[in-house]
């Protein structure tokens, strides 16, 4: 996991090929926050990302996840959110996929917890658990920027 500001980029020791994805003008904080909902394609299937404005909830109120072909890049555009994370799946491909490349996680031990703010991001690698979209106090919508960057691009980079 790496968490940073898109902001301060230079600050995250981002791997080369996600710190020019983020450097783009198109994933400039001002861009995305007024990006309406929907997927965006970067790179066929590759890369793309999602805008969506969901409610915050109750942390037992949401499943933790984890992926096995893409890599998560959360970034808040708006409001405050707080991201639960616990150990890494190995191996994540004994578990059974919910949807393509999203798997729940009934029996998670978290162990950490990230309050992002606007314009800060957390990068979730293949196996690393998140329960993403819990509420900082009271439930509050909040808009969202979620990068699928696929590990096998990320390889050949």
């Amino acid at each position: 996991m790496i968490i940073g500001n898109l902001k301060c980029l230079d600050t995250a020791m981002l791997p080369a090929a996600l710190l020019q994805l983020l450097s783009r003008d198109e994933c400039a904080h001002p861009q995305l926050l007024n990006q309406p909902e929907g997927r965006y394609e970067i790179i066929d299937n590759a890369v793309f990302y999602l805008i969506s404005s969901p409610t915050t909830a109750d942390e037992s109120d949401i499943k933790s996840e984890f992926h096995e072909q893409y890599l998560d890049i959360q970034v808040l555009l708006s409001g405050r959110e707080i991201i639960a994370t616990s150990r890494t799946i190995t191996p994540p491909h004994a578990y059974q996929e919910s949807k393509p490349d999203l798997i729940f996680v009934e029996d998670d031990r978290l162990t950490t917890r990230i309050v992002l703010e606007a314009g800060d991001f957390a990068v979730f690698y293949p196996g690393e658990v998140h329960r993403p979209t819990c509420q900082f106090g009271v439930p509050a919508k909040i808009k969202k920027a979620v990068f699928k960057v696929s590990k096998d691009w990320l390889a050949s980079q």
